[in-house]
């Protein structure tokens, strides 16, 4: 089991393995992820990142939650099983430090691709009406906008000391709907992008206003598209892209 490996030699055992030996069958056991980067920081951390991978199919599957935080002393790194914490340490040593970084990014890199993957396959599929494309155009023209808006301030704020880059992002199976979700929650903007049985794209954004409470939020972006799908889904792509060296560092 994935939680005995911890237990012998947390990072170095799970990274064997999740990435070598059974990576497609992991994936499967846990389809929903979560990612959180700065939202609850240790004490003392210069960055802290958390990924929770959860398997909402088995009740005696639970949530497995990794915590690392970056100290000026090395790294502080915690993993939960449910609500249990069953590690905790610190690392000084160089090498295992970039290894463990390494690893924590491969996990999220993995079911980043997983999920993309899922969604890219069905961009070229559904159909569509000539009456809806100008609404998808005047669509597609908001996100270019909003998007370019949205990664200067991630640069900004991955460049400039007196900025805190904070980010959550959820990917995988809905527990809830039980669909294709992928979620990005940065700075003014929350996008929600979801995979429907008729293969086309939902996508909800909220321009979040500060001191707005979320009852009185309506989206700044709503709809089911089809004609311009693949366009919207790659600007997402790329601001995943620009996002990267934050939910890397």
């Amino acid at each position: 089991m994935i939680f005995d490996l911890f237990k012998k030699n947390p990072f170095q055992k799970l990274e064997s393995f999740y990435i070598a030996h059974n990576h497609n069958e992991t994936l499967a056991k846990y389809p929903w992820m979560a990612l959180a980067i700065n939202q609850r920081t240790i004490s003392d951390s210069i960055l802290t990142k958390e990924l929770v991978l959860n398997s909402h199919f088995s009740k005696e599957t639970p949530p497995v939650s990794f915590q690392m935080a970056e100290l000026k002393s090395g790294i502080a790194h915690h993993v939960f099983q449910g609500k249990e914490k069953i590690y905790s340490g610190n690392m000084t040593n160089e090498m295992e430090i970039i290894n463990t970084r390494v690893l924590f990014n491969n996990i999220l890199d993995a079911f980043i691709e997983k999920e993309l993957k899922t969604f890219t396959c069905a961009m070229n599929e559904s159909e569509f009406s000539p009456r809806q494309m100008e609404a998808e155009d005047k669509a597609v023209e908001w996100m270019r906008v909003s998007f370019e808006m949205l990664i200067k301030a991630v640069l900004e704020s991955l460049t400039n000391p007196e900025y805190l880059f904070q980010t959550t992002f959820f990917a995988g199976v809905n527990p809830k709907t039980k669909m294709n979700e992928m979620r990005l929650i940065c700075f003014n903007l929350d996008m929600t992008f979801l995979l429907l049985e008729d293969k086309n794209l939902r996508v909800i954004i909220y321009n979040v206003k500060p001191g707005e409470k979320p009852g009185d939020q309506k989206p700044a972006l709503s709809g089911d598209y089809s004609f311009r799908k693949r366009e919207m889904f790659d600007q997402f792509i790329q601001l995943l892209s620009a996002l990267s060296k934050g939910m890397h560092a």
